[in-house]
Formats: C-alpha cells, sequence, structure tokens
C-alpha cells in the first residue's frame, strides 16, 4: 500500500514520529509518500517525493501525524480524493487520531491492509450574503455561528422544509456531524454521538432560556439559519472547523445540509473511540476502568 504522510511540524515530537512511522511502514513493504518541504526537514531515503496533490492522488491512503486539527485539515483534504486516512498522535490525547507511539501492531496492520473503513458524515455549507456573494464549505466538526459583540446575545431563527423548526437567543449555535459531537458541542452540552452513526447536532452556546437543548436531527433535509433583528444590528461570525469564514449580517442566509459524499476514517480497533471515551471521561485506561467497575 502506498500511505501519503501529513506532518504537522508545529507539535512537539512530530518530525520524529513522522520518521520512525515511516521507516516502520518501508520496513513491512509499504510505499511512503511525502511533500519535498517535509522531506527537507526529515531528510529520508527510500520515499517518494511529490507535491501534495500528487501525493493524495497516488496514494491509497492519508496519515495524519499531529492532533485532531492536523487530522480534520488531512480528511477533508482526503475527500477530495475519495482517500480513506487516520491519524498518529504526537500530542495530547485526541479522539480522531487513532495511533499512538511508540505504535506497537498498528502500523503492520495498516501496511498489511488489516482495518475497515468507516465512513462519517461531512456537512455541505453555502452561505448567501445580502450583496449576493455566495460563500460554500464543508465541515468535518461543526459550524459554529457565534456573536462577535462582547456585550450582547444573537436572535437566531432555523428552518426545516421551509417550516420554522426553533429560535434561540444566545451567545450562538453549533452544528455538529457525529465526529464533532466530542468537540465544541460536548463543551457547550450536546449529546456525544458515535461517529458511525448519520445525524446532526444542533447545540445552543449559553442559551438565554433553560428550555433550549442540543438536539439530534436527521440529515436527510437541509436546515436553513437566518439571523433576527431585534433592538440592535445583529453581528456574527460563521467559523467551519474552527475557521472562521465570513461575516453574518442581518440578511445573510446559511444553508446546512449532508454532504453527499462521506469522510473515510480507517479503524484498526472497532472500539478505540470508547476507549478514548473511557480516557476523557474518566481520565483512566481502559484496563483502570474496568477494575473499577
Amino acid at each position: 500500500m502506498r500511505f501519503y504522510l501529513v506532518v504537522n511540524l508545529d507539535k512537539p515530537n512530530a518530525a520524529d514520529c513522522a520518521a520512525q512511522a515511516a521507516a516502520k511502514l518501508l520496513h513491512y513493504g509499504a510505499e511512503v509518500l511525502l511533500t519535498p518541504e517535509l522531506n527537507r526537514v526529515l531528510n529520508l531515503t527510500g520515499v517518494q517525493i511529490l507535491s501534495e496533490t500528487e501525493a493524495m492522488r497516488n496514494s491509497d491512503a492519508a496519515i495524519s501525524i499531529g492532533g485532531d486539527g492536523t487530522m480534520i485539515h488531512t480528511a477533508l483534504a482526503a475527500l477530495e480524493f475519495d482517500r480513506p486516512v487516520i491519524g498518529i498522535n504526537s500530542g495530547r490525547l485526541g479522539y480522531l487520531t487513532q495511533i499512538e507511539p511508540p505504535f506497537g501492531e498498528s502500523l503492520r496492520k495498516l501496511a498489511n491492509g488489516e482495518f475497515v473503513i468507516q465512513p462519517r458524515t461531512v456537512l455541505a455549507v453555502t452561505v448567501h450574503q445580502p450583496d449576493g456573494k455566495i460563500c460554500r464549505s464543508c465541515a468535518l466538526n461543526d459550524v459554529v455561528i457565534a456573536r462577535q459583540m462582547v456585550a450582547s446575545m444573537i436572535d437566531i431563527e432555523v428552518y426545516r422544509n421551509s417550516t420554522a423548526f426553533a429560535s434561540y437567543r444566545a451567545d450562538g449555535l453549533i452544528f455538529a456531524t457525529p465526529t464533532g459531537s466530542t468537540a465544541y458541542s460536548m463543551s457547550a452540552g450536546g449529546a456525544i454521538v458515535d461517529p458511525g452513526m448519520d445525524c446532526l447536532i444542533v447545540t445552543p452556546i449559553c442559551p438565554h432560556s433553560l428550555a433550549d437543548r442540543s438536539v439530534v436531527l436527521g440529515p436527510d433535509v437541509p436546515l436553513e439559519v437566518r439571523l433576527i433583528t431585534r433592538n440592535t444590528p445583529p453581528d456574527a461570525g460563521v467559523a467551519v472547523d474552527g475557521i472562521t469564514i465570513c461575516p453574518m449580517v442581518e440578511g445573510t442566509r446559511l444553508e446546512i445540509s449532508a454532504d453527499s459524499r462521506k469522510s473515510k476514517f480507517i479503524q484498526l480497533s472497532a472500539s478505540s473511540f470508547y476507549q478514548t471515551l473511557g480516557k476523557k471521561l474518566t481520565g483512566a485506561e481502559p484496563a483502570e476502568i474496568e477494575r473499577k467497575a
């Protein structure tokens, strides 16, 4: 198999981790693809040097080395070429990265194709601005509408099938995929959802009403989101996977739906998500959790 390594060199130990991973993959008979910029840092032999686009196109899978942010970046790049991805964690514990140094049998299984592919929901986002400009993007984790002014809330209406579904007065609103349910949405009190499910989680950020709660919706019906003008003009921004893509002003219309494409995550272990979740929720390793039970 041919693996394209995407490495976040800003992460501590990422370069060393990448060099070790490449050496093991080559040892197990796999081919390793790197960009010229990366190999100037790693200085490896026996690898193939290609541009980012050509490396992704010519790979069988992409390996992200860094944290969850690097994994999201790699997964969205791989989505354009329908390539599966897997993450090696070189930082703090993450939900998306599955392999931890010193790797154990993980890279041998990967090189031998001993894994399954889990499709992950991706959100398609279209922002219609009042001046006619249209901005399109896609999200693996979440789409967030958040207030820009510290001292005021924003009022948001959500429509489903052209019918008002809910209205919120809050600091913002999160539209999360199951993959993103363990990120910002979880911090705001949203439900944790198995990443293999096909749904959409809507979670208000610090809502004014105690009745406003996170809801889980089917992905089959697109949502339309609008800001409501009350006493003051709304001032909000739209962020996709943590990156602000445009302001949201009066008259802006946001459409969110399930993308026809699925991100493909490589799974070496059926229980990896729940092992990571257990660590996050209890601060203990899986064996410790079992002993406590």
